[in-house]
């Protein structure tokens, strides 16, 4: 993949994804109608699902999932991990009309190097999808074309992070640190980009294989921007959160 800089163009005149918010990982979702949506964003506070109901939903998640979900120490993080793959599967399989448990994995080849690891896929489904969860919340997204989604809780040093980002993003998040812009929200800004950043390689199937510093997603408060093809819009999550949605044109 080449590497050339990436600047976003702001949209100030758009507005947030409003994700559907998930009560429960056992209730019917409505199938979405032929062309009804280009994309959906589900959305799931992870303090929504207790013992009883991860217990049972736990069952639908394949071998390869159940060990990636036993690396995590720490149980928010597995728990998290197991909530967004069964998340994914519920809205998938509605999607494709299949129980959650019969969905089947795959991987798109990476625009990098060409092998199988690239965005995720549903075998035998038309659809593109993408998924995230931090502790706190998960996140997915189903379209048509390729898309990336993502969700960040804001950090307690987003000085120390900022230095992952492009240059620009990280002066801008210094400057907030210091009070003299924005009057100090810099973990605000911080996750605004960084929730940007990870949407959009998600999308093109890189992820970190690409530099974060190459691309300019910006930490303002324009809640959309394009770069070239894509479209990046920042999503409505609770103030403790950011997130943002990349999709393709």
């Amino acid at each position: 993949m080449r590497r050339d800089v990436v600047e976003a163009v702001p949209d100030r005149t758009a507005t947030p994804v409003l994700p559907v918010t998930l009560g429960s990982l056992l209730e019917e979702l409505e199938r979405p109608a032929a062309g009804e949506a280009e994309v959906g964003v589900w959305a799931l506070p992870t303090d929504a699902i207790d013992g009883d109901e991860l217990d049972a939903v736990r069952a639908w998640l394949d071998e390869g999932e159940r060990e990636q979900a036993s690396s995590y120490v720490r149980a928010e993080l597995r728990h998290a991990y197991e909530i967004a793959h069964a998340a994914a599967r519920l809205v998938v399989g509605t999607v494709m009309d299949a129980r959650p448990e019969d969905v089947v994995w795959g991987r798109h080849a990476c625009p990098g190097c060409g092998e199988p690891h690239g965005r995720p896929r549903a075998e035998g489904a038309s659809i593109e999808f993408s998924l995230s969860h931090t502790p706190g919340m998960v996140l997915v997204a189903v379209a048509e074309r390729p898309v990336g989604v993502d969700v960040e809780r804001l950090p307690d040093d987003p000085v120390a992070l900022a230095k992952l980002l492009h240059p620009r993003e990280t002066e801008e998040i210094e400057a907030a640190a210091r009070g003299t812009l924005d009057g100090g929200r810099a973990s605000v800004r911080f996750t605004r980009a960084w929730a940007r950043t990870e949407a959009y390689l998600k999308g093109i199937g890189i992820g970190l294989g690409r530099d974060p510093h190459l691309d300019y997603l910006g930490t303002d408060e324009a809640p959309a921007r394009t770069l070239g093809a894509w479209e990046v819009r920042d999503i409505a999550v609770p103030d403790q959160y950011g997130a943002a949605l990349a999709l393709l044109g």
